[in-house]
């Protein structure tokens, strides 16, 4: 199976390029402004250092809706998008946080019966989508329209920008805050079950990631959550057909960076992970290390120990299973 990424495949314009910065941004994008906004990014000559007029099919972006509405919904749409605004936090080197509030759109455009949405960047959005060098987030536009709720598209983004390293951690807090749920399900049950868990089995029905979680506690309190992102192959499988296949590389690969208890809980379905609580997970581990160690007797590396350690915590996981 061909494990490049499906965005290295396709054509430029059919790849969203964002700034890692855009991606942790603050915004208050419905669904449809957020595809607008994907789809005219997909659109750009990302080597200029001007934003011209760009327009896009909308029946591409509002497929679902019905002819006679149309006009009614993007007239609201166009009028959303040129006020709307996305709040960029960063921090300098003495710790203070910055916050940017940035325009998006200088103008947008629809002409009735034409079909096509207009729209211009602001110049503002310049360092976040042209000439991009680094810290950069690449995506296909096809699996970004693919998702139908705006808390799956923000926390695809999300996952993209960190798949290389297959995990990321987010307080409970910084999570509410990049998806605007500051004063939505309080209670972090609601916040489980209809953002988490709604995205959780969106992206494993139409994405090319999919991921796990495990929530972590300080006491009783939820303050952290861990998601794995796992290559979602059958959906890979089903676009792979599309795109042109690449030229083999010779380059040689890099050393991982291995995490025993990182790469256990990768393994696991999501089920598992939440019966599995902090201290099983410890104990697990434990007894997995001192087991690779007493195998070695200090003859073999820190990687290859690293991995004995993980093969034993799964032999540890199964026995356990086996025996419950």
């Amino acid at each position: 199976m061909n494990q490049m990424k499906l965005e290295f495949l396709a054509e430029e314009q059919e790849v969203v390029k964002k700034a890692n910065q855009l991606i942790r941004a603050r915004h208050e994008f419905t669904m449809y402004e957020q595809r607008i906004f994907a789809a005219m990014v997909a659109k750009l000559d990302r080597g200029t250092d001007t934003f011209p007029v760009q327009e896009i099919p909308i029946k591409r972006i509002c497929d679902r809706s019905n002819s006679s509405d149309l006009y009614r919904r993007i007239d609201k749409i166009t009028t959303r998008l040129v006020d709307q605004k996305i709040v960029i936090r960063t921090t300098d080197k003495e710790g203070k946080e910055e916050f940017k509030k940035v325009n998006v759109f200088g103008m947008c455009q629809y002409k009735e019966g034409e079909g096509t949405l207009k729209a211009q960047f602001t110049e503002a959005m310049r360092p976040f989508l042209l000439n991009l060098s680094e810290r950069f987030t690449l995506y296909l536009i096809t699996i970004f329209l693919r998702l139908r709720s705006k808390y799956s598209t923000q926390l695809y983004e999300i996952l993209k920008m960190r798949e290389d390293l297959r995990e990321t951690e987010m307080s409970v807090e910084k999570f509410r805050r990049i998806l605007g749920l500051e004063d939505k399900y309080r209670d972090f049950y609601g916040l489980k079950q209809r953002v988490i868990e709604q995205a959780r089995e969106e992206l494993k029905e139409k994405a090319d990631i999919y991921f796990t979680y495990k929530v972590r506690r300080e006491g009783r309190k939820p303050v952290g959550i861990i998601f794995f992102i796992h290559r979602n192959d059958q959906v890979v499988d089903e676009l792979e057909d599309s795109l042109p296949v690449p030229e083999p590389s010779g380059g040689a690969d890099d050393k991982p960076n291995l995490n025993p208890k990182k790469m256990f809980m990768q393994d696991l379905s999501q089920e598992e992970l939440s019966d599995l609580s902090g201290k099983q997970l410890d104990e697990i581990y434990q007894e997995a290390r001192n087991r690779a160690k007493r195998a070695n007797q200090g003859r073999s590396s820190k990687m290859l120990l690293k991995q004995q350690t993980h093969a034993y915590m799964e032999k540890i996981w199964e026995h356990e299973e086996h025996e419950g």
